[in-house]
């Protein structure tokens, strides 16, 4: 399957196919390679940020969820 661009106002527009089934009003982060391939990252919302008074720590503890500190896997919540 190709795709071409085509010019929208001051931007150039490239379809997304509906067989990728993406939603609409959804965010990407566009990323272009010294190799000029260019790719599209979703953006993921820190959750935290939209509450920053939520305490996740005493959280874990009202639902009586254990957690050494120590990180298992890709954590990066701090």
């Amino acid at each position: 399957m190709n795709v071409k661009t085509r010019k929208q106002g001051n931007s150039l527009v490239i379809t997304i196919p509906s067989e990728f089934k993406i939603d609409e009003n959804v965010e990407y982060t566009p990323v272009k390679d010294e190799n000029g391939v260019i790719s599209f990252v979703p953006v993921h919302h820190n959750i935290f940020d939209e509450n920053p008074n939520y305490d996740f720590k005493k959280a874990l503890k009202e639902m009586d969820i254990q957690d050494n500190g120590k990180a298992v896997g890709k954590e990066d919540v701090w």
